[in-house]
């Protein structure tokens, strides 16, 4: 299974993400990742299955750009990854390469996927815990002074991008979230939510783009081809969510938690070639034959103070399961510890990143 740049730049653009954190881990404990709500099974849009990134926003957060990793020299170099329209696709090992080239993705999706809806810039720097200030826009119908006050009320902790649609978790004043808006108008309700649709006005048009927000949600649709009813819809389980399939769920349960994690559910396994057969060239991480043949890839990684962490769960078409040598040979051969599941068709991969312990020289001691 590959990346392919036409799911990256759908939109564009980048959030001032950073790649690496000082904060503890977010380790799995068999249950659903919350965000597991909004992701609906058949996706935001008319293409085949979902596509989906997820951060945590609050390990964003307590990222204070000096601290480095210890064991910075042991992890691989998965983030350097060139988007041109030229580029071949990077060899990574793919165990890291997909939840850190999700990383990029999910800055590049909602970072320019909101730059018309006005409230980019407070909403996500840094990730919403400053205040609005003194700015207003057409929509603001509160003064200056109550604007600012209620500025203090967002708070981003979670943020989705599924299917050309963004999802943010966390505290939301809606009239602060509709004063910084520019060229939207009110359009009802839905499952809790309001509605705000796109009048084509603003300083960048905002026709056919629509958001809805709650006191504990922002969902945003970044591309106009994707459905924001289908997500709305989702979180109020309205509609069947990855999660509810038996493997969605196992795989979202088993690697689904972490800083980033990237999930590519129900895509056509021969997506990366053309309609005549020859490869499609345009891809964004190469991962190799094993994982080409996955019907289904859910993967994270932790990047904690003393070690970092990924795990990866796949799931292939009956009888097409890769055996154990052939995973090995290709999944996680950066990492300094590997485990290596296997139970039919599923296959699970966790792998550890920490430095090397160094040897005692027999005979010494105190």
């Amino acid at each position: 299974m590959t990346l392919h740049r036409r799911d990256v730049l759908k939109t564009a653009a980048a959030v001032p993400l950073a790649a690496v954190a000082g904060c503890t881990g977010v380790l799995g404990d068999g249950e659903k990742p919350s965000y597991s709500d909004s992701t609906p099974g058949d996706g935001a849009n008319d293409d085949a299955g979902v596509f989906f990134v997820h951060i945590d926003a609050e390990w964003l957060r307590a990222y204070d750009g000096e601290e480095e990793l210890p064991y910075a020299e042991e992890f691989p170099d998965a983030v350097d990854i060139d988007v041109g329209s030229d580029s071949a696709p990077v060899e990574v090992d793919p165990l890291v390469g997909y939840p850190t080239a999700g990383l990029l993705i999910g800055s590049i999706g909602l970072g320019f996927g909101l730059l018309p809806y006005g409230f980019a810039d407070r909403l996500l720097g840094p990730l919403g815990e400053e205040e609005l200030g003194e700015e207003t826009s057409e929509n603001d119908t509160e003064s200056a002074t109550e604007t600012d006050a209620a500025g203090s009320d967002v708070r981003v902790d979670s943020m989705l991008l599924v299917d050309g649609v963004g999802v943010f978790r966390g505290s939301f004043e809606a009239d602060t979230i509709v004063a910084a808006s520019e060229g939207f108008e009110p359009d009802g309700e839905r499952n809790g939510f309001d509605i705000y649709e796109g009048t084509g006005e603003g300083f960048l048009s905002t026709e056919g783009l629509a958001f809805a927000v709650r006191e504990d949600a922002l969902v945003t649709l970044l591309d106009g081809e994707s459905d924001l009813d289908a997500v709305l819809d989702t979180i109020a389980g309205e509609t069947e969510r990855l999660a509810d399939d038996d493997d969605g769920g196992w795989a979202l349960e088993t690697a689904g938690h972490g800083h980033v994690t990237l999930g590519a559910w129900g895509i056509d396994p021969e997506a990366g070639e053309t309609a005549g057969g020859e490869a499609d060239t345009d891809q964004f991480v190469e991962s190799g034959p094993v994982l080409e043949s996955a019907s289904g890839v859910v993967s994270s990684v932790t990047l904690g103070p003393e070690e970092g962490t990924a795990s990866l769960a796949a799931v292939y078409p009956e009888g097409e399961t890769p055996d154990r040598a052939a995973i090995e040979n290709e999944v996680g051969t950066s990492a300094t510890t590997r485990d290596v599941s296997i139970d039919g068709t599923r296959v699970a991969i966790d792998g550890t990143w920490r430095v090397a312990e160094e040897s005692t020289p027999a005979g010494s001691g105190g």
